[in-house]
This record gives C-alpha cells, sequence and structure tokens, in this order.
C-alpha cells in the first residue's frame, strides 16, 4: 500500500501543477465556413444563452485551418461572430504575426484592431510597433503613431517614425510625416514615404552608391528599380560626378519563359570635362535569347559606345563594362569585349537546328574606336547551311556540306559578295577491331563579285579560288579500371588514347583574294606561328603537316547518399605536336608566315581532385630551345558552402602577354566580408588593377567599402546595405534562360 501511494503522488503532482484546456468545443455548428470549422479552447468555458456569447479564459485559442488567435481572455458574440480579447493577444496569418495588449475582430471576416501592437512579417522580416494597428482586410493594415523597421534589436540601429501608415502585403507600407531615426535619433523627415514591404521582386532605389575618383571626382550613384510585372523590370540609373556633369542610365529586362530573355541599356553625359574625346558621350549596349516559332532561335548582341575612351572612363559602379560583362556571362552564356579591344561588335543570329544539319541567318556590325583601328567590313547578311554526316546507304561513308552566302558593306572603299561552297566525302571505320580510321576530302569553291566605290582600285584582278583538303585521322583508345570489385559500385576508369592526324590543304594566292574577310586567308597570328594544329581549328589552305596527340581521362563513378550513380572527371590532359612539310603558312593578315619544321609541344590539363579544387594549365614549349610560347595557369579553391575562394590565374604569350590575376573572397565572421582582387602585367611591370572590398552587415543594416586602383583611374567608393529596403549588391536578376 505504501508503495502504491509512492506511486501516485508525483502523479498527482504532475496533474496539479501542468495544467491542461478544460473544454474544447466547435463554434457556429450549424454554419459552414469557407476556411472550415472553428474550434475554441480554454482553461474555462461558459456559454451565455440569454447574450449568446462565449465566454473563455485562461489559454484561450481559436483556429481554423491555419490562422489561429490566442488571448488570456475571450468573449465571442455569437450572432455577430465578433471577439473580444485581452491579455498577450496573438493573431497568426500564415508567415504573418499579429500581437498586441488587447483589441477586437470579426471572425470571418478577419479584420478588427488590436492595441500597444506589433506586427511583424517573416518573409521581409519587417517589425511594425504602434500604439494601435487595424487589419482591414485580407492583406491590408492600418497603424497610428507607427516605428517601422527591419531590425531585431531593441532599440533598432534604425528605423521610421510615422504617425499614419497604410500596409498592404506583398505591397508597400505608405507612411505620413515620417522620419528617419538611427538609433534614437531623428536624422530626417519627409511628408510621406513609401516602403516596399514585398516578397517578391520590389520596386524601390536599390544601394546607392558614393565613391571618389582621381578622373571623375566625387560620384553618387542612386538607381531606381521598377518591377513592372513578373516577366519585364526596368532600373534607371542617376549618376552625378562633380567633374564630369550628369549621367542617365535606363535598362530594360524581360523574361518570358526559360528560353526567351533579353536587356537593353542605354546611357548618356554631356561630358564637361577638359581633354574629353566629345562633349556628347553614350554607350548603348542590349542582349536577346529568344525563341521562335517552329525551332527557330534568334541571338542578338548591342555594343556601340561614342568614343574609344568611353569604356575606360566610366568602367565602375552600376554602369561599368566589367559589371555588365559579368552579368551578361551569369545570365546568357556570352560576354562583352574587354575594353581593350578597339573594334566592338554588335550581332544578330537567327538558327534552325535539325537532325541533320543547321540552317543560320547572321549579320556583323563591327564599330572602330578611332582613326588608327582598321576597318573591318560589315557582314549583312550572312547565310549558312551545314550539314552533319549524311550516310550514303549501309556503307561506311558519309556526306558533309557546308555552304554561305556573305554580303560585306562599308561607308566607303571595297564591299561586295562571297559565295562558298564545300562539299566534303567523309570515311569511318575500325580497322582490325583495334584502330579507328576517320578520312575527310573536300572541294572548296569560293566565287566573288567585288564592287567599288571611291576607289580607283583594279577590280579585275580578283578572281575565285578552287581547292581541296585532305585530312586523315587514326586513333585507338584505351581504358583500365582502378579499384573496381564485384559488389563495389564505385572505381576510377583511365582512358588514354593516342592520335595521328595529316593534313593536306591546297595552296592559292593571297593577291587573287578581295580583302573582305580575314579568315579567307588563314589561320595563324604572330603570336600562334609555331602552334601545333588543333581539331577543328584547321587552316582554309596552304598546310601540308601531320598532328599527333595523347589525350588521358580519368572520371570517377560512384553513388551518392540516395544510391543514384554519379559520374565525375577527375582529371583531363592532352599533349599535341605537329610536323610541317612546309616552311610558311598563310596567317590572318594574308601574309605568308614562316614557322618551324616542328611546331611547339602544347600540353592542355584540366584537374578537379575534389569539388572544392580545380587546376588547368595550358603550356607550349618550343623544342628548339626558344622556351615556353605560352603558359596558362588557373587555381581555384572554395570551400563547400561556397563562401571563401580563392581564384588564381598567370598568363604568358611570348612577346605579347605577362600577366597574372588573382582574386581572394573571405566570408570571415558573420558580420565581416573581405575580397581583394589583383590583375598585375609583367611587361610594363605595371599593375593593370587593384582591388579591395569590405563589407560589414548586421542583421540590418550594413556598409561596404572598395578602394580601386587602376592604371586608368583611382577610386573609392561607398554603399549602405539596407536589407528590406534597398538592395544589398545589384538589381533583380531576371531567370537565367537557355544558352
Amino acid at each position: 500500500m505504501k508503495k502504491r501511494l509512492a506511486f501516485l503522488v508525483p502523479v498527482l503532482w504532475l496533474i496539479l501543477i501542468i495544467p491542461v484546456w478544460a473544454a474544447e468545443i466547435e463554434l457556429f455548428k450549424h454554419e459552414v465556413f469557407e476556411g472550415g470549422p472553428y474550434i475554441l479552447k480554454a482553461d474555462t468555458l461558459t456559454y451565455h444563452a440569454a447574450t449568446q456569447t462565449y465566454e473563455a479564459v485562461g489559454r484561450v485559442e481559436i483556429r481554423q485551418a491555419d490562422r489561429r488567435l490566442t488571448a488570456d481572455y475571450m468573449k465571442v458574440h455569437a450572432p455577430t461572430k465578433i471577439a473580444h480579447i485581452q491579455g498577450n493577444v496573438v493573431m497568426v496569418l500564415g508567415d504573418d504575426i499579429l500581437t498586441g495588449k488587447t483589441g477586437q475582430f470579426n471572425l470571418v471576416t478577419q479584420c478588427g484592431e488590436v492595441t500597444d501592437a506589433r506586427l511583424f512579417m517573416r518573409r521581409n522580416h519587417f517589425h511594425i510597433n504602434s500604439a494601435l494597428i487595424r487589419k482591414t482586410g485580407d492583406n491590408t493594415f492600418y497603424a497610428e503613431k507607427s516605428v517601422v523597421t527591419t531590425c531585431d534589436a531593441h532599440p533598432p540601429a534604425w528605423s521610421f517614425y510615422t504617425r499614419e501608415l497604410n500596409v498592404t502585403l506583398d505591397g508597400y507600407a505608405t507612411g505620413k510625416a515620417a522620419s528617419l531615426r538611427l538609433g534614437s535619433v531623428p536624422v530626417a523627415f519627409v511628408p510621406a514615404a513609401v516602403l516596399p514591404v514585398k516578397t517578391t521582386r520590389q520596386s524601390g532605389f536599390l544601394m546607392p552608391i558614393y565613391s571618389q575618383h582621381r578622373a571623375a571626382g566625387t560620384v553618387v550613384e542612386l538607381p531606381f528599380y521598377w518591377a513592372i510585372n513578373n516577366h519585364m523590370d526596368a532600373t534607371l540609373y542617376q549618376m552625378v560626378a562633380n567633374q564630369r556633369g550628369y549621367l542617365q542610365g535606363g535598362e530594360y529586362r524581360y523574361a518570358w519563359n526559360r528560353d526567351s530573355a533579353g536587356m537593353a541599356r542605354f546611357s548618356y553625359i554631356s561630358d564637361h570635362k577638359h581633354g574629353s574625346p566629345t562633349p556628347h558621350r553614350y554607350w548603348g549596349a542590349a542582349i536577346m535569347n529568344h525563341a521562335l516559332p517552329r525551332d527557330w532561335v534568334a541571338r542578338g548582341t548591342l555594343d556601340i559606345p561614342s568614343d574609344t575612351q568611353y569604356l575606360y572612363d566610366f568602367n565602375f559602379g552600376y554602369l561599368g563594362l566589367d559589371r555588365l560583362s559579368r552579368a551578361w556571362a551569369d545570365d546568357y552564356g556570352r560576354s562583352l569585349e574587354q575594353f581593350e579591344v578597339g573594334t566592338r561588335v554588335s550581332s544578330l543570329l537567327l538558327q534552325r537546328l535539325f537532325s541533320q544539319g543547321s540552317l543560320n541567318f547572321f549579320g556583323n556590325y563591327y564599330r572602330p574606336l578611332g582613326p588608327s583601328v582598321p576597318h573591318t567590313l560589315h557582314k549583312a547578311p550572312t547565310l549558312q547551311a551545314a550539314t552533319l554526316k549524311l550516310p550514303l546507304g549501309g556503307s561506311p561513308l558519309s556526306l558533309l556540306l557546308d555552304t554561305s552566302y556573305t554580303h560585306y558593306y562599308q561607308n566607303y572603299g571595297l564591299s561586295g559578295q562571297r559565295l562558298d561552297f564545300h562539299p566534303k566525302l567523309n570515311l569511318s571505320t575500325r580497322l582490325l577491331d583495334a584502330v579507328d580510321l576517320d578520312a575527310t576530302t573536300g572541294w572548296r569553291g569560293t566565287g566573288y563579285r567585288v564592287d567599288s566605290y571611291a576607289t580607283a582600285e583594279d577590280l579585275n584582278k580578283y578572281q575565285g579560288r578552287s581547292l581541296y583538303d585532305v585530312k586523315t585521322s587514326l586513333s585507338s583508345p584505351f581504358f583500365r579500371d582502378w579499384g573496381r570489385t564485384a559488389t563495389g559500385s564505385g572505381f576510377v576508369r583511365h582512358i588514354w588514347t593516342p592520335r595521328v592526324t595529316y593534313y593536306n590543304y591546297a595552296n592559292f594566292s593571297v593577291n587573287r583574294i578581295p580583302p573582305f574577310d580575314p579568315f579567307d586567308y588563314g589561320w595563324q597570328t604572330s603570336v600562334t606561328k609555331n602552334y601545333p594544329i588543333f581539331d577543328g581549328q584547321e587552316p582554309i589552305g596552304g598546310v601540308n603537316a601531320a598532328t599527333y596527340s595523347v589525350t588521358h581521362h580519368f572520371i570517377r563513378r560512384s553513388r551518392t547518399a540516395t544510391g543514384l550513380p554519379q559520374v565525375r572527371e577527375l582529371f583531363w590532359s592532352r599533349l599535341t605536336q605537329s610536323v610541317f612539310f612546309n616552311s610558311s603558312s598563310y596567317g590572318l593578315d594574308g601574309v605568308p608566315h614562316p614557322h618551324r619544321r616542328v611546331s611547339d609541344i602544347f600540353l592542355e590539363t584540366l584537374s578537379m581532385p575534389t569539388e572544392n579544387i580545380s587546376l588547368g594549365l595550358n603550356g607550349g614549349l618550343s623544342p628548339y630551345k626558344e622556351g615556353f610560347s605560352q603558359v596558362d595557369v588557373r587555381l581555384l579553391l572554395q570551400d563547400s558552402a561556397k563562401r571563401h575562394f580563392l581564384n588564381l590565374d598567370y598568363v604568358y604569350y611570348k612577346n605579347y602577354a605577362n600577366q597574372i590575376n588573382s582574386e581572394l573572397f573571405l566570408d570571415l565572421f558573420r558580420s565581416v566580408k573581405v575580397g581583394l582582387s589583383n590583375q598585375h602585367t609583367f611587361v610594363s611591370g605595371k599593375k593593370l588593377e587593384n582591388k579591395y572590398r569590405l563589407i560589414f552587415q548586421r542583421q540590418c543594416w550594413g556598409v561596404a567599402l572598395t578602394f580601386a586602383d587602376r592604371n586608368y583611374d583611382r577610386y573609392v567608393s561607398f554603399s549602405i546595405i539596407i536589407p528590406g529596403l534597398i538592395e544589398k549588391s545589384q538589381a533583380p536578376r531576371m531567370q537565367q534562360p537557355a544558352s
């Protein structure tokens, strides 16, 4: 008996100490509501029949679907569905929470008011503290004497105080007689303020940037972003530079679907700095990837600056070339030329892919940025049709066809048309069940029609061209598996493929060809004259050579944590060298370039031992004790979360370039991030660019400080980060289209 009492005493104490709801009932049983029934729970429930009211005391809760209203005391009038509540009022509306001291609500419309209230919108982390908050609709609120902030701390680091505030969820908060406070100190007053409280893309000002430049003076940028709809947006860029003037830019973006997206940008400044190339300076840029009916696709690029110096002078902030080029590479799969390139290219391509080939219509417009830059003839239009291998019956023979028509023009000088017809016969077979043979022979016929404008040149000297070409390749792949067992699923496969290719392309007279297109001449430049012939980069004519190569692949096969098969490349390399049976080959300038009979030994590698390490190496070494002709080393280190990374790139081209580029980004602490980048050329011993970036960001505010030192400019920029009100770094991006 004593043992039973010893066991029951703690149980009785638990029952007395831990209270439970005394009652739970369904309100308004005989009525049907769209959101389902209303369930009322409390420690004590009383129904007053005379007044048709429910009175609940202690841990009161009314629940309907995902909506919940809790308080210490509640009285519900059944006919009107109005609930009077007191003490620790909490109303949960999906992801948003409204709390307060007292209030009343219509349970059906979910409208009502709360005193000493606080509204928290979790998705964009907005806090609104007010003496009175009224819920006026499904997604609208009204507040009196309210404080708005995204800070959790009290007092907040920054806040807006306003006498009257109207809030629309996923819309805007509009306040009257608003003041901005830093801590508890008012620093600015505005008659009205509009704050975005959207969880999707939202219109509003982007992060302002203040910078001090050696070439432009004091610069202030304050862009405004406009979310037009779910498929379109635009940005207006306002920039003031005290040494240059006011620059206005505009940008429009659209993304109709994954395969159809584009953007267009234009900026203009009346430059009043002494020594400016022209007072009226501008830059127009646009890009487009678009899916058309019947499986056609369109891709276009526009790049037209006013002068060669514009891209140097304004390569900073939101409108800089570097920033735009990186964004295009991420969003559209192609980027702009660097600002050192003196000829800007605008193009439009219409393409239709078939199962056995493709049809292309395109045009190129070239804009040279200076009188010393050679003029390139525009191409509009160019029509090109190419096929894959078309089998000839059941034989190992197949036919390939590549034909094109191009119209070349310019404002003065030579212009005309070119028709190129290039059929090829291919033999692909396997010899002795060990060696793959791939032999191709073709004939290229090229005809020209030459027009003359403002030139006394003899047009009769230009004639057509008839060339043959032969390419024969022998290869044999071998493989070996490492770590493969009968029961295991993971192993490494090594595939190595030796290959020998012979090229024989007929010679021709360059002087008999009109100088329409440099690619009509050859393939070599002064930099690459001793390089081997790589597959896919064959010349047009004037070559008699053999190329041998050895390719290695290391591939790891494993399974993921969920049991799915996974294949990852660990290492790839190719060693290539050519032996020439002639002493010179045509270059892109139309002049024969003498070269050695044995080319440089060229090595290409790409290693990815882990997902966090990537190492690449390209190098060309002369067999004639002339040293390296090219070295390109790339190293990328990053952590699994990609919060830290180191990117190194060393580039060397003999007698042309010797440069190292480095970039380091560290997410050091919860609030501190640093970024360092350096570009240095050893040719002149000068730095091309040094950039240092420090970001200090707390929960609801932050600052970014950037210092850049370039050989043509030096500047310091400062920007403010306010999550929820001002974008962190750039305008919201549209969905990336397929490239």
